[in-house]
């Protein structure tokens, strides 16, 4: 496109800038997404566990394999994952914020030089 040419090298920086920030917050979704599943599933496993009579047998997947585990230990780390897991997708709601005000921010500064320089 031969106005892509004619872009001051200012405004083809903050395009560049503008489409890294893009892929960053798709980066950070895809992230929470995940650690939103994740929570899910810690969440329901809890819930399962704390159905269960304590003397119950319970096994937890190592890899590829399931190990016997004892009920209390294995509440007690599946309370520490879900507290983990709600800390980091905590950080990562605060990350995709601030990445999307910057986001806005840069393609109102865009929308005003182009505009602006348009107009010359």
């Amino acid at each position: 496109m031969s106005a892509e040419r004619e872009l001051p090298p200012s405004i083809k920086q903050r395009i560049a800038r503008l489409q890294q920030l893009q892929q960053t917050l798709n980066v950070i979704i895809v992230e929470r997404q995940r650690l939103e599943a994740e929570l899910i599933e810690v969440k329901d496993a809890l819930e399962e566990l704390q159905k269960s009579p304590d003397d119950v047998m319970v096994y937890k997947a190592v890899g590829p394999i399931l190990v016997q585990s004892d009920k209390q230990k294995l509440v007690e780390e599946l309370n520490e994952k879900k507290e983990l897991t709600e800390t980091r997708l905590k950080l990562l709601e605060k990350q995709e914020q601030r990445t999307r005000s910057q986001l806005e921010s840069l393609q109102k500064e865009l929308q005003q030089a182009l505009s602006g320089s348009s107009a010359s």
